[in-house]
């Protein structure tokens, strides 16, 4: 026993990196994929069919795996790094059922669905241990693994405690976790019911649950073609936020220093413009999708999800930004987290790498099609940060590119709205504007760094022209790009307003007594104005 404890305890003192956690995770779900797909006898399934199973397999088991390591954390009153390297060998147990299930059948493998319970029934589910399941789910080669896990969890919380009730806890809590995602869908129902009034939960029925994720309409201009998979890629959705959640939170526990210095480095007023352009691109695909604008909580999930994916791309490129700026920041942004060795420059390419892969997660939850517009994006950040391209070092070209990744923000909006995921609708006036506009005021978030860029040899307009000749470069460029509004877009109503917000832009740059850090934030503000009096104009 005193081995078993010693050995528990070298494990505890190990740690694992997040890109080794990653890929030995995603090695498992590929894995049970495979064995799923290819080695038992099972119907084929299409390639959208395949990569939905898998994203949805991903999505549940590591759900199931951080509600576990939260909820052992806090009773074992350990921090959650240290269970890091013995829960990764818990991956293992992903690919075990469906071998139990072909052994004991003949190569196929049982059908284990969600539960889709009345209230009284999923009792009975629970204290009986999943018994009293409906016809045709079968949980055999799950059920083992799963008491197998339950069991090794007891027993390594006896170990660490020589406690008997946080043994019994440790059984309850991780099999009230399992039987929590077993039947997640009709747990989400309850709560969906009972937040509407739109009935009562003890009058829930099964077939209610089931018609609630499976039915095909669209959401917005989606419409996902696999009947079969629709009940999955609904749950997606809600699993992607939560996954979002739970991540933050142990985040949160594994360092607040990290966590908040993170939360110090997103640029605030990008992280709005980002978010103001992607529903910038809704809007215009309303105008001319009116029919597909449908509110309900999925289309209210999917345009979060979007949003969200925008944010960690953005994030993500901050981060590549921020590694191939460290001399530039210890200049201009010595309170960045590099300067500040909050992170190791290891520790940061990795936290880079998690936000761009969540990204592009949020994006193929929805559809591929947005799943390629993040990750052109992140491409795109990349030829703007890094190393050889490094466009930023060019004036102009290096904020035609930024304006370019705007304009992929815009998309992600536009064909969320439009059929068949098309931006082919969109005007061409509205896409020359906005990359003008884009181009010509983006050297506004270049002010603050011109010790660093010019000590860097990046040649950005402030670099070129100094402050006080930069600010009137850029707001010259500003100006002209409302008064282009009024012809490019064909609207002489608007003459008057592009004149006194062009004014009024020309005179903020300008003022001195802004500092250039709050410069962007500023001019966001009285565009947005601008904005909100264009739309009312032209579609009032």
């Amino acid at each position: 026993m005193k081995k078993l404890e010693k050995n528990l305890k070298d494990l505890l003192e190990k740690r694992v990196g997040l890109l080794t956690w990653l890929l030995v995770f995603l090695s498992m779900i590929f894995l049970r994929s495979f064995v799923e797909q290819f080695l038992a006898v099972s119907k084929s399934l299409t390639i959208l069919e395949t990569l939905m199973e898998f994203i949805h397999n991903a999505y549940f088991f590591c759900l199931t795996i951080l509600l576990v390591w939260l909820f052992l954390s806090l009773l074992l009153r350990v921090k959650p790094q240290k269970l890091s390297y013995i829960l990764i060998f818990s991956m293992a147990l992903i690919i075990v059922p469906p071998f139990i299930d072909m052994l004991k059948i003949n190569g196929q493998i049982y059908w284990s669905f969600y539960l889709l319970s009345a209230p009284s029934d999923l009792w009975k589910q629970y204290i009986t241990i999943f018994g009293h399941l409906p016809s045709g789910i079968v949980y055999f080669g799950t059920k083992i693994v799963f008491l197998a896990a339950i069991f090794s969890v007891a027993v390594m919380t006896w170990i660490m405690t020589k406690s008997l009730v946080r043994a019994v806890l440790a059984i309850i809590g991780t099999y009230s976790v399992v039987f929590f995602m077993s039947a997640f869908p009709s747990f989400f129902y309850y709560a969906y019911v009972f937040l509407t009034k739109s009935d009562k939960v003890a009058s829930v029925h099964s077939f209610e649950i089931a018609a609630f994720f499976s039915s095909p309409e669209k959401i917005f201009g989606v419409l996902f073609p696999s009947f079969q998979y629709t009940l999955a890629y609904k749950l997606n959705y809600i699993y992607f936020i939560l996954l979002l959640v739970f991540l933050g939170v142990l985040f949160y526990l594994i360092s607040r220093k990290k966590f908040i210095a993170v939360l110090k480095n997103l640029r605030l007023p990008q992280v709005v413009y980002h978010c103001g352009i992607f529903l910038v691109g809704m809007g215009l695909g309303f105008l001319q999708y009116r029919n597909n604008f449908r509110l309900d909580i999925f289309s209210v999930l999917a345009a979060l999800i979007l949003l969200i994916s925008v944010v960690l791309s953005w994030v993500a490129s901050v981060v590549v930004n921020d590694l191939n700026d460290i001399r530039i920041d210890e200049i201009s942004n010595a309170d960045r987290p590099l300067p500040k060795n909050i992170f190791s420059v290891e520790e940061y390419f990795q936290f880079g790498v998690v936000c761009f892969f969540l990204a592009v997660l949020g994006g193929i939850t929805i559809g591929l099609p947005f799943a390629v517009l993040l990750v052109v994006y992140q491409v795109l950040a990349w030829f703007y940060s890094a190393v050889p391209f490094r466009l930023k070092k060019f004036p102009i070209v290096a904020t035609f590119v930024s304006a370019a990744a705007s304009l992929i923000v815009l998309s992600l909006g536009f064909i969320l709205m439009s059929d068949n995921q098309t931006i082919h609708t969109l005007s061409w006036r509205v896409i020359f504007l906005l990359l003008l506009a884009y181009t010509l005021s983006l050297p506004l978030k270049d002010f603050k760094d011109i010790e660093g860029d010019k000590e860097d040899g990046v040649w950005t307009i402030p670099v070129i022209f100094g402050e006080k000749k930069g600010r009137l470069v850029v707001s010259i460029g500003v100006f002209i790009c409302y008064v282009l509004s009024v012809f490019v877009l064909n609207e002489m109503r608007l003459f008057f307003w592009s004149m006194i917000f062009g004014a009024v832009t020309f005179l903020v740059i300008n003022n001195e007594k802004i500092k250039p850090r709050n410069l962007p934030a500023w001019v966001l503000g009285i565009v947005c104005l601008y904005s909100a009096i264009l739309v009312g104009i032209i579609f009032g």
